[in-house]
């Protein structure tokens, strides 16, 4: 979907959001200096557009009982991508999904609770009947991971 380039208030609508997912209408409109309904329909529009795709709550995955993160390379026949894509979008552990260059043709991360659970899940992936070789990384310590963020100075 091609998207018209954001003015510099909804660069800085959606960096206030990005910061803060809960921050209200209200706030947004004193901050940009437009009404409301002015703001409201901005964010529609964002919406719509695909530039926001929803709002969410961050949370510790160690408190959810998901402490546990594996990078997972995938490797199978390229007619079989459909297929593949849609097994790993039923399996709740796959977080991420990303086409990649190089012998691999899939990289994912999965969460899981533990090192248990990991290989349940690897077993689960490895039987998608297309995927000829997997290769795992296990994370042992998340040092930051970062949400994107809007840069932006205020509107004029």
């Amino acid at each position: 979907m091609s998207v018209q380039p954001l003015d510099a208030i909804n660069r800085v609508l959606l960096a206030e959001l990005s910061r803060d997912g809960r921050k209200t209408v209200r706030a947004l409109a004193a901050l940009v200096g437009l009404s409301e309904p002015s703001v409201r329909d901005r964010l529609d529009k964002l919406s719509r557009d695909g530039v926001v795709t929803g709002y969410r709550a961050i949370v510790e995955p160690a408190e959810v009982g998901a402490g546990t993160a594996a990078f997972v390379a995938l490797r199978f026949s390229s007619v079989a991508k459909a297929e593949v894509s849609a097994a790993l979008e039923r399996e709740p552990c796959v977080l991420e999904v990303h086409e990649v260059a190089g012998e691999n043709c899939y990289l994912i991360k999965v969460r899981v609770g533990t090192t248990v659970e990991l290989a349940d899940a690897l077993d689960r992936i490895r039987a998608i009947p297309a995927i000829s070789h997997t290769n795992s990384t296990v994370v042992l310590r998340t040092i930051f991971e970062r949400p994107i963020t809007i840069e932006t100075g205020q509107p004029h």
